[in-house]
């Protein structure tokens, strides 16, 4: 029994050089991914990163909210004084919770697999 293989390959360089173009163009789609994960998911009113070369982006995600605590007793202005305290650096709980990781991850992998499809 002959065994016969034809490989077109002009359309399988092409589906190839459109892969690369897509995995290319990664560092231009990941900033406006991660400001929507920021808007969408963190309920940020004013997302921020700041953007390094390639395919990093960065933000700072705090403890707690920035504002003031007026309604707190010593939070805001007029309030009681505290004395100082020995702060401990890192806490028990992260940061960040668990459910957002998550969901930055998954949007992370929809949007490489978007890319790297294959066609």
């Amino acid at each position: 029994m002959p065994f016969e293989v034809k490989v077109e390959s002009e359309k399988l360089l092409q589906q190839f050089e459109d892969m690369q173009k897509r995995v290319s163009e990664l560092d231009q789609k990941l900033p406006d991914v991660f400001l929507d994960w920021q808007r969408e998911d963190m309920n940020r009113k004013f997302p921020k990163i700041d953007e390094q070369a390639g395919l990093s982006v960065t933000t700072l995600v705090y403890p707690r909210s920035r504002k003031p605590r007026i309604n707190a007793p010593g939070g805001g202005k007029g309030g009681r004084r505290k004395q100082a305290r020995r702060r401990v650096s890192g806490g028990r709980r992260p940061i960040l919770r668990p459910e957002l990781v998550e969901q930055l991850f998954d949007r992370m992998k929809e949007m490489c697999r978007e890319a790297i499809e294959w066609q």
